[in-house]
């Protein structure tokens, strides 16, 4: 198996309630009905991605993790998963107000392996988002919020802003509210704890179900630090480039390619998802090449060992998250 060029996979698209039709500027073939989530690249058994193109198309992220994990994570993964998820959100309306787990509460709780960091860009101006409580806040107080249908006035509210960064922490609770379209990128865990759904009925007509009691167990109040990430961008001749996010779990930076430059990068013994959201240029490797568009996420395998990105008609804006094990 040869795993040495970029690798495009078959989006999977999830009905929510909460979701929207936006996605649809971009991806022609976005079902019908409220959209809320675009899995782009996902190891997991609500949306697996599939192989889209090439001499791999029709074999799953799994098998190919299964065949060739190293050479495709990279040289340290042992895992049985592939570690990270790619995600576009359409949030027409306010998700939930939740939280993950971390590692040790998954297993402590006995949902899961693992928990769920994340991270978020903003795509767009527009909406709210809310991440973390008040100073102040501790359970006691969030539980008579909880009861007294006050709730969103112990988070911390921030306005939506094309190019903010939300690095939200396991353990945090959060909530995206109506108008927000936003990159994600996260532990590949699909464990959320609900706490408050704002007293709405899900696609089937019913409440949807509440984790009340999870939620309490897992949400730290201590935390804090909350707010959007602008960190700095760098120029170097007609690239400029900013480090997002660096956590335990994945690393994820930005690039602006200018037309007529070519951004050659190396992959540091893991692999890459390489997610282009504006611009449409060519991404290659040694192993051969595939045109990325806007809102299009594409795999370079750890044995690529290095890529190569251009666009020759504007400027082409990719994100790029990388595995941390």
């Amino acid at each position: 198996m040869d795993l040495r060029a970029p690798i495009a996979f078959r989006p999977v698209y999830q009905t929510l309630v909460w979701g929207g039709r936006r996605l649809l500027q971009w991806r022609g073939d976005l079902p019908p009905g409220p959209i809320g989530e675009s899995w782009d690249l996902a190891d997991h058994e609500r949306g697996m991605s599939v192989v889209a193109e090439g001499p791999l198309a029709g074999l799953t992220l799994r098998e190919l993790v299964a065949e060739a994990g190293p050479e495709l994570v990279g040289a340290g993964f042992r895992g049985d998963t592939f570690p990270l998820m790619v995600k576009l959100i359409d949030a027409a309306d306010r998700l939930s107000v939740q939280v993950h787990p971390d590692d040790a509460t998954a297993r402590r709780l006995g949902v899961g392996r693992n928990g769920k960091t994340e991270c978020w860009m903003i795509l767009a101006d527009g909406g709210a988002l809310f991440q973390g409580t008040h100073p102040g806040v501790n359970r006691e107080g969030f539980e008579r919020a909880l009861a007294e249908r006050t709730l969103a006035s112990t988070l911390n509210r921030f306005e939506g802003r094309a190019g903010d960064v939300f690095f939200i922490e396991a353990r945090t609770v959060h909530a995206l509210g109506e108008g927000c379209l936003l990159y994600e990128i996260q532990q590949t865990s699909d464990i959320t704890f609900r706490v408050y759904d704002w007293d709405r009925m899900g696609l089937d007509g019913k409440p949807r179900p509440l984790h009340v009691a999870e939620t309490l167990l897992t949400i730290d109040f201590s935390r804090t630090g909350f707010g959007p990430l602008r960190p700095a961008w760098q120029q170097d001749g007609q690239v400029a480039s900013r480090p997002l996010v660096t956590c335990p779990h994945f690393v994820v930076e930005q690039f602006r390619v200018s037309a007529g430059t070519t951004l050659d990068q190396p992959l540091r013994d893991t692999c890459a998802a390489i997610t282009c959201i504006e611009g449409q240029g060519m991404l290659a490797s040694q192993g051969g090449s595939l045109p990325l568009g806007p809102m299009q996420t594409a795999l370079l395998p750890a044995a690529a060992r290095s890529w190569k990105a251009r666009s020759d008609t504007g400027r082409l804006d990719l994100l790029v998250a990388s595995p941390r094990f």
